[in-house]
């Protein structure tokens, strides 16, 4: 039997180009309960990501990001969807922030090739995917952490409506569901 605390916020990880901010507001409205992206909440509040990665570092980023993902966990209402940056899992105090909030952790996943054909010309709005060679790179290096998740969902296909469908299904097998629709 899944954790009653833990079926109450699904967190969608996974690389760039994987779908976390597209299939967590897709699955956010077919819920109806909140959507949180800490990427577009950290761009909100403290403005473009290319341009705090520019001033303060990867490491001045991750800082920001961990205090952002902190604040969030706090207030989010449950149940809820949350969207991580592509490198946010990959810190091990966000691990472990997930864990304390018993979240469900689920790993977007596709090969290389096709999250590169996703995200190719977008290195003004992801700057670390100027140069695909270090992507790969960083791809591999981060996928085996990505692994760690509690579900992981095969993104390839790029089809929204059967991998929302996917999503749908496993949130109802952790407890989560839409309401009832009332026909008019």
């Amino acid at each position: 039997m899944v954790d009653d605390l833990r079926a109450r916020l699904l967190v969608l990880i996974g690389f760039m180009g994987a779908g976390k901010s597209t299939l967590a507001r897709m699955l956010a409205a077919e819920l109806a309960c909140p959507l949180a992206d800490l990427d577009e909440e950290i761009a909100r509040i403290h403005g473009p990501i290319p341009e705090l990665f520019a001033s303060r570092g990867e490491s001045g980023f991750r800082a920001l990001e961990h205090h952002q993902l902190t604040r969030l966990l706090a207030t989010l209402p449950r149940p809820a969807v949350l969207a991580l940056g592509g490198g946010a899992f990959v810190q091990p105090a966000n691990r472990q922030l997930l864990e304390q909030h018993s979240a469900t952790v689920i790993f977007l996943d596709a090969p290389f090739d096709v999250l590169y054909e996703r995200i190719r010309g977008t290195a003004r709005e992801r700057p670390l995917a100027a140069d695909p060679e270090r992507l790969r790179s960083l791809y591999e290096l981060r996928r085996p952490t990505y692994l760690l998740a509690h579900h992981i969902i095969d993104t390839s296909s790029g089809d929204p409506a059967a991998l929302l469908t996917s999503l749908v299904q496993l949130a109802n097998r952790l407890g989560i569901s839409a309401p009832a629709r009332v026909k008019l």
